[in-house]
């Protein structure tokens, strides 16, 4: 039998290692972490990280949870937390290697997120839009990409993003607006120079 993730019971069973009650919080977590770590990095094995990282820290730290916020919010504070120190990793290597000038080496992405479950801009896009769609997310600084993922991928409410990341409603607003806005302009641009590729390609 499966417990509420905030049953009082449930966490003390937690707390008191009990193996059994960390397999169902893995498998009530698990997928929407790896689709958080996959929407954040673009990238299955750092997603596949990102999840590993997580359960280890909730299993090692689960004495450290006060209970004054849900088990979720913290959970995926450290999922976010994780996913934020691998692209800052990421953006460190990067940046070596520019200053090495070594151009030949291009990071590999997928084409196509691996989505275990859909999201409302799944149901609204088609595998080209998808595609489009992002590599304008990956194009977004950290501090936007994270609040766009939790609120517009994730869908979680705002009060929870707020404790996720430790920011106030209104800095989550406008980090939120701010992500739009560039993908929107991100969007625009590519399809703008589609269409110009079309014209020449007709002429």
């Amino acid at each position: 039998m499966t417990h509420k993730p905030d049953n009082s019971d449930f966490i003390r069973r937690l707390k008191n290692r009990d193996k059994q009650a960390f397999r169902e919080l893995v498998d009530m977590y698990q997928t929407r972490i790896y689709n958080l770590g996959l929407k954040m990095l673009v990238n299955r094995e750092d997603a596949e990280d990102i999840l590993q990282e997580t359960f280890i820290k909730v299993f090692s730290k689960i004495d450290a949870f006060r209970e004054e916020s849900e088990i979720s919010t913290w959970i995926y504070r450290i999922a976010t937390n994780a996913a934020l120190m691998k692209l800052r990793e990421r953006q460190r290597i990067n940046k070596k290697l520019t200053d090495l000038d070594d151009v030949n080496i291009m990071p590999i992405l997928p084409s196509n997120l691996l989505v275990t479950e859909k999201t409302p801009f799944d149901n609204l896009l088609n595998k080209e839009s998808r595609h489009i769609l992002e590599e304008a997310i990956e194009s977004l600084p950290d501090i936007y990409r994270v609040v766009f993922v939790l609120k517009d991928v994730e869908q979680l409410e705002t009060a929870k993003i707020a404790e996720i990341l430790d920011l106030s409603h209104e800095a989550i607003y406008s980090r939120l607006k701010r992500a739009r806005i560039q993908l929107r302009n991100s969007i625009l641009q590519v399809y703008k120079e589609k269409q110009e590729e079309d014209k020449h390609a007709m002429s």
